[in-house]
């Protein structure tokens, strides 16, 4: 996984290296104002070199922030992922974990993560934790709010997934 964030102001990748089958394998990594290259040897002792170029947007404060343009899709990505042929995460097909849970159970961790964020998790249907001190009362009405309706939502959810397993397993 590689990422331009990790440039900083340096504008220096230290080299990345693996354990690979045939031992510790190692790449080097070259950033330029332009993009970055990727030198490595194969198997047969050639080196193979890829050039991956940036792409600048503007940021909010007149800055400008680095994504690498894919060699796969050519679109703008933050993360390229791969070993012999660098590619985004869509061109790789990989999906974020939450992809892979059932709707009822990201409403309950979508609650969880509003509980962590006022300053003390519980489980669903304990009492909120008090306002944390530097919160504005409007946003923390509006979160016990959402956490009540994601919380019936989601344990409404979780009965019914519970019952269509009771009825199979008759």
């Amino acid at each position: 996984m590689l990422d331009p964030a990790r440039l900083g102001k340096t504008g220096r990748i230290p080299a990345i290296t693996w354990k690979s089958s045939q031992g510790l394998d190692q790449m080097g990594v070259v950033a330029g104002p332009r993009g970055v290259l990727f030198i490595r040897r194969d198997g047969h002792g050639q080196l193979g070199k890829l050039f991956i170029p940036f792409v600048f947007s503007p940021t909010r404060f007149g800055s400008w922030r680095a994504w690498f343009r894919c060699p796969g899709c050519l679109q703008a990505c933050r993360v390229l992922y791969g070993v012999n042929n660098l590619r985004c995460r869509k061109c790789r097909g990989l999906k974020y974990q939450s992809q892979f849970e059932r709707p009822a159970f990201r409403l309950l961790d979508r609650t969880y993560k509003i509980r962590r964020r006022l300053g003390k998790p519980g489980a669903s249907g304990d009492p909120l934790p008090p306002k944390p001190r530097y919160m504005r009362w409007a946003t923390y009405y509006r979160l016990e709010r959402m956490v009540l309706r994601l919380e019936m939502a989601g344990c409404a959810a979780v009965s019914g997934l519970v019952s269509a397993v009771a009825r199979k397993t008759r």
